[in-house]
């Protein structure tokens, strides 16, 4: 080290200074290291400029940038970093990966820049080959550390997914009990009033409710978030897909965010309590992940029969839309019919309560079935879907050949197949749960209910096998209005 370099009081220095997210309290701090930086410098009558600066991991594992250091690097490739001494607290405050800091070294030494690195009390001089030779080495030893960090952190995470023990931040629905001594958690509980919450939107999902209804709803009732928010659709949907509540134990080392798993994703049983079924996580799951699921179409959820109500002319659907006659439902695919909007909707609205005012015309509905086998083939129902989710997930993923999961597939279809039908035998329509059970008037449900749910319940309820689609037909007096009622064909499947 050229003694003169240590008492030129013209020598300026300027500092990279980072700290990572650390909760144990054992990193210094940038503040810390400023001053330790200050003390140091000033011996050496040097002047310190602006520092740059970061929080976060410099290891290769990191998946935030780091501008910093991004600014630090631009600085010295397009000559503005105006010092002669770039100042580091330690060798890894600079980075843990080999590659950066070999472009760092060699950045420094083309523009003759000194390395002061503060816990070495030493000044490297990346042109001298014995001081490039440190620093690479320096720098070989920052990233073996950091793999070896990153290897004991992802066992710990491994092992104790495997145990199925709480991590992360507790989900909204459960308190966490530590020992009053240790600080240890003890276990992660019900919180009953917030997990009434998690049950109720469950619940609501199955019947149709849409996120909106929903998010509206818990708004009105003054639900809040526990930091005293106003629940969001796209929260409450993060909720929803969340297995926690189901009491499985999710471990994703291969996830790149914090919302979708990746196909290297394993499952195991939650040492806390499930907040619903499995089946019942995985259903209103399939539901919200659905591919022709579209949350953005406008108007969604808010006319009646809107794409249930069927053309007589062409078997295309029918689409609410303002004309100078007013609303009226329209063919949508060639403009064949059009009928007014609110007198289709009497007339559906009409049927549907004649039809729940008579209960023998839903025996097929409400048969008597077995509880217990019905929640077993419900069970099965879901895991083979999911099953079949992950066997699509895993290809996509590139973590299994076509050609495997070509063979794996039919099997895993044919036994759906057969446990859907089942399914089928023993229960009410999922669509129709909100309107019938024990104690439940049907007619004045379905005048509380919302939009959607009706909308679900008719897309069943208005069907050949059920009580018939309901078909539109030409006016037969073209050019004048003739009563709804004139208009409407039912056709069954025994029609």
């Amino acid at each position: 080290m050229p003694p003169a370099l240590e008492h030129q009081v013209s020598t300026r220095g300027r500092e990279y200074l980072r700290v990572s997210r650390d909760r144990s309290g054992r990193e210094r701090s940038p503040e810390e290291q400023h001053r330790d930086h200050v003390g140091a410098t000033a011996e050496r009558g040097w002047t310190l400029g602006n520092a740059y600066r970061d929080i976060g991991s410099a290891s290769r594992y990191a998946t935030r940038a780091r501008e910093g250091f991004d600014r630090l690097i631009a600085d010295l490739q397009k000559d503005r970093f105006g010092a002669e001494v770039l100042v580091l607290w330690e060798g890894s405050r600079g980075s843990r990966k080999t590659n950066e800091w070999v472009l760092l070294i060699d950045l420094c030494e083309e523009r003759d820049v000194k390395i002061f690195i503060f816990t070495y009390d030493r000044v490297f001089d990346p042109r001298n080959p014995y001081d490039r030779a440190d620093l690479l080495e320096l720098a070989i030893k920052s990233e073996l550390a950091s793999a070896e960090t990153s290897k004991r952190t992802r066992r710990a995470a491994a092992a104790s997914a495997a145990e199925g023990t709480p991590f992360g931040r507790c989900p909204y629905g459960y308190r966490r009990r530590y020992d009053p001594v240790t600080r240890k958690l003890v276990a992660q509980e019900e919180e009953p009033a917030e997990a009434a919450v998690i049950r109720e939107l469950y619940e609501r999902i199955q019947k149709g409710h849409s996120l909106r209804s929903i998010e509206k709803d818990l708004e009105a009732r003054g639900v809040r978030t526990r930091t005293g928010l106003v629940f969001s659709a796209q929260h409450l949907r993060s909720m929803a897909l969340n297995p926690a509540y189901s009491g499985q134990r999710v471990h994703d080392p291969g996830r790149t965010n914090g919302h979708t798993l990746s196909a290297k994703a394993t499952y195991t049983q939650a040492q806390w309590p499930a907040l619903v079924d499995r089946a019942v996580f995985l259903a209103v799951k399939r539901k919200l992940t659905a591919p022709e699921r579209v949350t953005t179409r406008p108007g969604r959820g808010v006319h009646m029969l809107s794409m249930i109500a069927v053309c007589d002319v062409c078997d295309g659907p029918l689409a609410a839309r303002n004309s100078e006659r007013g609303r009226e439902y329209t063919c949508h695919r060639k403009s064949c019919v059009r009928i007014d909007y609110d007198g289709l909707n009497t007339f559906a609205e009409a049927a549907v309560m004649d039809l729940f005012a008579r209960p023998e015309n839903l025996a097929w509905l409400t048969a008597a079935h077995d509880d217990t086998e019905l929640l077993a083939v419900q069970e099965q129902v879901a895991e083979l879907q999911h099953e079949l989710d992950t066997l699509a997930d895993q290809v996509g993923a590139g973590t299994l050949s076509v050609m495997l999961a070509a063979r794996a597939e039919p099997g895993i279809l044919s036994r759906l197949k057969a446990a859907k039908a089942r399914e089928a035998e023993l229960s009410t329509p999922a669509e129709l749960h909100d309107f019938f059970g024990p104690g439940m008037d049907p007619v004045q449900r379905w005048k509380d209910a919302p939009m959607p749910a009706r909308r679900q319940a008719l897309r069943l309820l208005l069907s050949p096998k059920a009580c018939g689609e309901l078909r539109v037909r030409r006016s037969p007096t073209p050019g004048h209005r003739c009563p709804v009622v004139d208009r409407v064909r039912w056709r069954r499947s025994d029609a």
